[in-house]
């Protein structure tokens, strides 16, 4: 899966902020919108808080699944153009969509191999910082 989603990384600036413009050059900003706990970290279960009704905003003929098309358009940047690779490694229960679960996978595994570069199970300033620098 890893080598099949490596352009998974470019996606993160659009995936996880919160919004356009100066919000998503402010670390500070971004980890305390996403920060429901207030610990000033944001662990898995924060970003996935996140990410879940991101699926809704894509899934345009509303059966709670995403096609190849609505998950091609959830992505951003260069990983569009990987979107099939990606689309078929999310795809652990082999149908013609992606359930929620599977758009959640992907977006765990985003976060483990992207996100948390440390691996100490949380997405900090500094790692926003690098993830805006790389994309």
């Amino acid at each position: 899966m890893r080598n099949l989603l490596i352009g998974a990384g470019i996606i993160l600036a659009a995936t996880v902020v919160p919004a356009p413009g100066a919000l998503a050059q402010q670390p500070g900003m971004v980890i305390a919108y996403l920060d429901k706990t207030g610990d000033g970290k944001v662990d898995l279960n924060e970003y996935l808080t996140y990410q879940q009704p991101r699926l809704a905003e894509f899934d345009k003929d509303g059966d709670g699944e995403l096609n190849l098309g609505e998950f091609r358009e959830s992505l951003r940047g260069k990983s569009k153009s990987n979107a099939n690779a990606i689309f078929k490694a999310s795809n652990a229960e082999g149908g013609r969509t992606l359930s929620q679960r599977e758009f959640l996978g992907y977006h765990a595994f985003v976060f483990k191999q992207y996100i948390d570069t440390n691996s100490d199970g949380f997405m900090s300033g500094d790692e926003w910082q690098k993830i805006m620098a790389s994309g």
